[in-house]
């Protein structure tokens, strides 16, 4: 990743749920901010907070939307009915959480600050603590992620370009926060969703453009501990 951006920072972490064992870390209790990461958040207290009844018409699809196409204006309603910072709160205690915090200002969601080590152990709760008509209405929005969000912007940096040859369950993140440029690669990976790959980078805003390549790079360079995953 250095190598495509030198001053870029990163976090990532690659978990093997068959043998519950890291199969590759760096920097993965350094914070960065979630973006859209966190719409997976404020989507998994919502359902806990309906005591896990599996929503049904327009709330259902509003809730896919959000996830697949990264619908800010769904976030921003959903945010708001669950008490802002207090969803992160919720999850963090929840989930057990560690490095995971509230955005200072209320209202600026993407702000929560996120670890790749925490949101492996997000991904971990949705795979084996999060009932099964919730887990599959989480995974299929995530798995069924269009290549231009909502948005317009290209999410498919990362895991999707950076493992083609595999399938995925992606939650991305992407934009700015304060000065600097953040781009987050979330997600389940391989057969059975076997692997747990979080790639998170940020660098100088100027560098914009120029994450997303990174974030793939960074990506493309874990393929290879997935493998048995690929085909």
């Amino acid at each position: 990743m250095h190598a495509v951006l030198p001053d870029v920072q990163d976090g990532f972490e690659v978990f093997d749920q068959s043998t519950g064992t890291v199969l590759a870390s760096r920097n993965a209790g350094q914070q960065f901010a979630a973006m859209s990461v966190v719409k997976l958040l404020i989507a998994v207290d919502a359902l806990a907070r309906d005591n896990w009844e599996t929503p049904e018409g327009a709330t259902q699809q509003e809730m896919q939307q959000m996830l697949a196409d990264s619908d800010d204006e769904i976030a921003d309603r959903l945010w708001t009915a669950g008490g802002g910072p207090a969803i992160v709160t919720r999850m963090v205690g929840q989930l057990g959480l560690t490095g995971t915090q509230p955005p200072e200002d209320p209202g600026e969601w993407g702000d929560t600050l996120i670890t790749a080590q925490d949101m492996v152990t997000v991904y971990r709760y949705i795979s084996e603590r999060v009932p099964g008509p919730d887990r599959d209405l989480l995974l299929g929005a995530l798995s069924d992620a269009p290549r231009i969000a909502a948005d317009g912007f290209n999410q498919y940096f990362g895991i999707p370009d950076g493992m083609p040859h595999t399938t995925w369950a992606i939650k991305q993140g992407w934009g700015t926060s304060g000065s600097q440029a953040v781009m987050d690669s979330t997600g389940l990976v391989g057969t059975d969703s076997r692997y747990v790959v979080v790639v998170l980078a940020s660098a100088p805003a100027n560098s914009y453009s120029t994450v997303p390549a990174v974030v793939t790079a960074g990506a493309g360079a874990l393929a290879g501990l997935v493998s048995a995953a690929t085909s």
